[in-house]
């Protein structure tokens, strides 16, 4: 019986060594490798430096596989790790990784592209992925403040600037493929702090663990086109165009996840379309304007032809219908009756005998018909009618000289059978 308490003493307490070396082991940080290395491993503290055992590593950007990737690492690469959480440890972004910001929050000198300074305060840096847009990378690294220089990696895409990872930013990796080295105190690793650390007042910018949902972007959307909005209206009336800017903020209104953006952008719709109102009335005035100019010059036009045709006019002493006079027929000097369109005598006429009337002239052509004369009225001493000596003749208005008979024109046929009138 002795002899079977021994044994039983002995199981018990092999299995109670058994169960703290366990415990011992589980206490053990996953991320710090094989455990012929758990005594040195476990009086490290954060940083360190660890190798990357395996290949492919997937680089994440936050503590679990719901987050998306930023990239691979492979063995036998070096990282230096800031902090752990479960099974993943966080480690300082490896070089080729990159972030996203906001570009309406950071301003550029056209002289230091590559710089860029930022303006506003709390700014979100998201994890940056080769195959992922801006717009849907939702994971937050940290938050900064105005002042902080950032480092510009080519042009913008979309809304954001691609820029290098800021001092705070991290990536996740799984820590079952880390390998301790040593500890990095003699490394330039600053330890990323927590989201409240790095918003207080003069503290570094601190890793925020959290993915923004869309109502985040959304407001982010909403501030772009309110900058749009603000240069628009700074353009000549007649260059403003606010068909995008609508449409943007129709976009949001129409969007069930916009939240507060949705009620900002109803607001900023009737500045639209105040400043649409007052560029559609400043167009019909100048139309209107236009028009009335138009107008203008169609009024000085026929006021230049009444002019031309008074100026013309002018050098006429009479205007009335050239007919022979019967009463005067066999006076030596040939003398005419004028008369107005009714037939009414106005005045008796001789030639000047000038070039432009002479005296023995045939003036048969003008028989008939409205003519001017130039020349001097004077008194008839034949009759008590006033008498013109005209030295110069023309028909009136001088259209009618263009006007001629139609010459060699054959005679219309009449209808068979019908009699001639």
């Amino acid at each position: 019986m002795k002899r079977i308490r021994l044994i039983q003493s002995a199981i018990i307490l092999t299995i109670a060594i058994c169960a703290i070396v366990s415990a011992a082991q589980e206490k053990r940080p996953v991320a710090l490798g094989a455990p012929e290395q758990a005594a040195e491993v476990n009086q490290a503290q954060f940083p360190y430096v660890g190798e990357i055992t395996g290949t492919e590593l997937n680089i994440r950007s936050g503590p679990g596989m719901n987050y998306y990737g930023c990239g691979k690492i492979s063995s036998p690469a070096k990282v230096v790790v800031v902090g752990q959480k479960f099974s993943w440890s966080q480690i300082l972004p490896p070089p080729g990784s990159f972030s996203w910001i906001f570009k309406q929050y950071v301003q550029t000198d056209v002289n230091k592209p590559g710089v860029g300074v930022v303006s506003g305060d709390n700014v979100r840096v998201y994890a940056g992925a080769d195959d992922r847009d801006p717009m849907v990378s939702d994971s937050v690294q940290l938050t900064i403040n105005k002042g902080l220089k950032v480092r510009i990696m080519g042009a913008a895409v979309g809304d954001y600037y691609k820029i290098v990872p800021p001092e705070g930013a991290s990536l996740w990796t799984s820590s079952q493929y880390i390998k301790f080295i040593r500890k990095a105190d003699g490394i330039d690793a600053k330890v990323p702090k927590s989201g409240i650390e790095a918003n207080s007042l003069g503290a570094k910018p601190g890793v925020v663990m959290e993915q923004v949902d869309a109502n985040s972007r959304q407001l982010e959307q909403y501030y772009t086109i309110v900058k749009q909005f603000d240069d628009e209206k700074k353009k000549p009336l007649a260059e403003q165009d606010y068909s995008k800017i609508r449409a943007g903020l129709e976009a949001l209104v129409a969007d069930s996840n916009s939240g507060k953006a949705a009620d900002y952008a109803k607001y900023i719709l009737r500045d639209v379309a105040r400043c649409e109102l007052a560029k559609e009335s400043a167009g019909t005035v100048e139309n209107q304007k236009a028009e009335l100019q138009k107008q203008l010059v169609e009024i000085d036009k026929t006021h230049q032809e009444k002019v031309k045709s008074l100026t013309n006019n002018s050098k006429f002493a009479i205007i009335g219908i050239f007919k022979p006079s019967a009463v005067y027929e066999n006076r030596p000097t040939k003398r005419f009756l004028i008369t107005d369109a009714n037939n009414i005598p106005i005045c008796y006429a001789e030639p000047a005998n000038t070039p432009n009337a002479p005296a023995d002239a045939n003036y048969a052509e003008y028989i008939g018909k409205q003519v001017g004369l130039v020349g001097e009225i004077t008194d008839d001493s034949l009759s008590s009618s006033a008498l013109i000596k005209f030295s110069e003749i023309s028909l009136y208005p001088p259209e009618e000289q263009k006007k001629e008979e139609p010459k060699n024109q054959e005679p219309k046929p009449t209808e068979p059978n019908k009699p001639k009138e």
